[in-house]
């Protein structure tokens, strides 16, 4: 299945640009050699507008995937991508952590994807690193040593807005679905992704073939040694996990990780 990514609908131009490079061109969520069946079962937690959800459907025609996304302006347009492109994906208008509830998120219309629920969102820290992000690519040149315009830009793109959204359990959609195995669990939910692995059982833990996950360390911060404590975890539950970066970046804190488990 091609995907044209003119036909992607997103809220950001810029990000749906930086998406689609991110999962289709990049392909940072399936690492080179790795693969998925064809019918896979492929849980996408953090679903944005649905291009990791896109993405599986071309890798994988027959793929079942279960798709969540909490914040409304978002999953409305990951809900149209997923009817223009004929995706049979189920859609759940929710979070996934480790306690069901309502909990309140930090909405950024001009970056969705930094989105958090508040209890983990860090406007100052994200928007300097976005800059930063800006400051060290090619387009450092156009701004000279003159950085109002950008500093104005970002203030507008990390305006804030509050909104209640659902959390469940992640064993608790694998039990109401009947899910019987999740061939790739990705996960991208800005800091919260300790508690989507909290909210999965070890009774469901065996149905979990791969795991793909940001993991979120930032020294000085309640993050801070995640990524050894999840690295650890995972290798104890039978997991070989890939060798560790700085998901390219520029700078340490936000990781990629792959795990998976022997065939």
């Amino acid at each position: 299945m091609e995907i044209d990514p003119s036909r992607i609908a997103g809220v950001n131009a810029h990000e749906t640009a930086f998406l689609y490079e991110e999962i289709f061109v990049r392909r940072a969520y399936l690492p080179d050699g790795t693969t998925l069946p064809r019918d896979a079962v492929v849980f996408d937690v953090g679903a944005n507008i649905g291009v990791y959800s896109l993405f599986v459907r071309a890798e994988c025609p027959d793929a079942v995937i279960h798709a969540f996304e909490p914040l409304p302006p978002v999953f409305a347009r990951l809900a149209e991508n997923m009817a223009a492109f004929g995706v049979p994906a189920r859609l759940h208008p929710c979070a996934l952590g480790d306690a069901e509830g309502e909990a309140a998120f930090t909405y950024y219309p001009g970056y969705t994807t930094m989105s958090a629920r508040s209890a983990h969102a860090a406007t100052a820290t994200d928007r300097e690193f976005v800059k930063r992000q800006v400051l060290g690519g090619p387009e450092v040149a156009q701004w000279g040593e003159d950085l109002d315009l950008l500093d104005e830009m970002l203030a507008y793109r990390f305006r804030e807005e509050s909104h209640a959204c659902r959390i469940r359990r992640l064993s608790d959609v694998i039990a109401e679905e009947g899910v019987e195995r999740i061939d790739m669990l990705k996960v991208d939910v800005q800091r919260a992704e300790a508690e989507v692995l909290r909210g999965l059982d070890e009774e469901h833990w065996p149905l979990v073939r791969r795991i793909a996950l940001e993991v979120h360390d930032e020294p000085g911060t309640a993050t801070d040694g995640r990524l050894g404590e999840l690295c650890a975890g995972l290798t104890a539950r039978g997991f070989t996990v890939a060798p560790l970066g700085d998901d390219g970046l520029v700078e340490p804190g936000r990781y990629s990780v792959f795990a998976s488990r022997p065939a």
